[in-house]
């Protein structure tokens, strides 16, 4: 497990990373089978609709053991991170989507039944799914007892739980129709974000001081917690702005934020890294239309800002060789993440091998 490697020494990489301070290359995760795929968690449930009782903490333990193996056979820059039950869309389910299981392989929020009437998200603590979360969660914490890190949940963002639970149709009309509604919503879904991220913060204990992010191993010296909004990719900056900036702001009150975008919503980095905490952007380079040149002079500008960044193509798919020596060759590596792909934990150990034999001849002297 993780106490097979130099913690303090990744430890350092990873404050340096934050910082923008001086480093021989970026910080790699490389990424193969050492995920808990969704995929591989909805095999484990019955098709159709979820609810909370069909779901057994204890079904999945062992594979958070199999991902810290791998980061520490693979020997990347990366820790070993524990994130409950990576798949289960626990936000827009405790806001009142249904959850819906397909065939064993994919898991997805879906409208619920009466969702012309929603006027209110409401929170509770006695919330099926909010409590299956945390039970969840502590069962977590208890199982891995400290051998590595435990991260809070995945959780979209406000506008990813309205069209959730409006459809696409009725959310993208009701920013024209019914502003007042979308804004109301929209509040209501970052105070609940909010208080579900704030619980689980009481469950999650700290590792090597810090604590980490996500299934992605990068740690973090405070607090730290994901902040993603994927359906922005579908609207203007100005209806950004006027619906889901100020929820953002009330999102964003821990002292180490990764805001996640896709390409499609890179129209809304520079504005969305001027939120307080938006300490580094996860950027996924999954839309064909756009290469990594033409992303470049934006993420120098980020750069230049002193704005970490985490370059991946998808959740399970890294860059190529040929992607990373052109990304190294094309931004300081100073705060700079890239996740590059590999089809087994032998071909990881090769990829980094040849990370630290041929980097110094790629990184470009800023």
């Amino acid at each position: 497990m993780e106490s097979a490697r130099d913690l303090d020494s990744l430890v350092a990489c990873h404050r340096a990373f934050w910082m923008c301070g001086p480093t021989d290359r970026p910080l790699i995760q490389v990424t193969c089978s050492d995920y808990v795929l969704p995929e591989l968690l909805a095999s484990t449930l019955p098709d159709g609709e979820l609810s909370p009782e069909d779901i057994d903490p204890n079904a999945m333990l062992t594979e958070y053991d199999r991902v810290a193996a791998a980061r520490t056979l693979i020997g990347d820059d990366t820790i070993g991170i524990a994130e409950p039950l990576l798949g289960i869309p626990w936000l827009e389910a405790i806001c009142g989507c249904r959850v819906m299981v397909a065939k064993g392989k994919s898991i997805w929020p879906e409208q619920p039944h009466s969702s012309s009437d929603i006027r209110e998200i409401m929170f509770s603590k006695t919330n099926a799914w909010f409590r299956k979360l945390l039970q969840v969660l502590q069962v977590l914490v208890e199982y891995v007892g400290g051998r590595y890190a435990i991260s809070i949940s995945h959780m979209r963002g406000p506008s990813d739980v309205l069209i959730a639970l409006l459809g696409s149709d009725r959310f993208l009309m009701s920013l024209i129709d019914d502003p007042a509604h979308i804004d109301h919503l929209a509040r209501q879904a970052a105070e609940v974000w909010l208080k579900v991220v704030q619980a689980q913060t009481r469950i999650v204990p700290p590792f090597r001081g810090g604590y980490g992010i996500r299934q992605f191993g990068l740690w973090a010296p405070e607090r730290v917690v994901w902040l993603q909004d994927d359906t922005s990719c579908m609207m203007s900056l100005n209806h950004y702005r006027q619906f889901f900036l100020k929820p953002m702001h009330s999102m964003s009150v821990f002292p180490y934020g990764v805001l996640h975008l896709h390409i499609p919503s890179l129209h809304l980095a520079e504005t969305l890294v001027s939120v307080p905490n938006v300490r580094a952007v996860n950027l996924y380079f999954d839309s064909p239309g756009a290469t990594l040149a033409d992303t470049y002079p934006l993420l120098r500008r980020l750069q230049s800002r002193q704005v970490p960044l985490i370059l991946a193509k998808t959740v399970e798919e890294g860059f190529s060789w040929d992607e990373y020596c052109e990304i190294a060759a094309n931004l300081s590596s100073r705060g700079l993440a890239v996740h590059l792909r590999a089809a087994s934990v032998e071909e990881g150990c090769a990829v980094m091998d040849l990370v630290r034999r041929k980097t110094p001849e790629l990184v470009r002297q800023w």
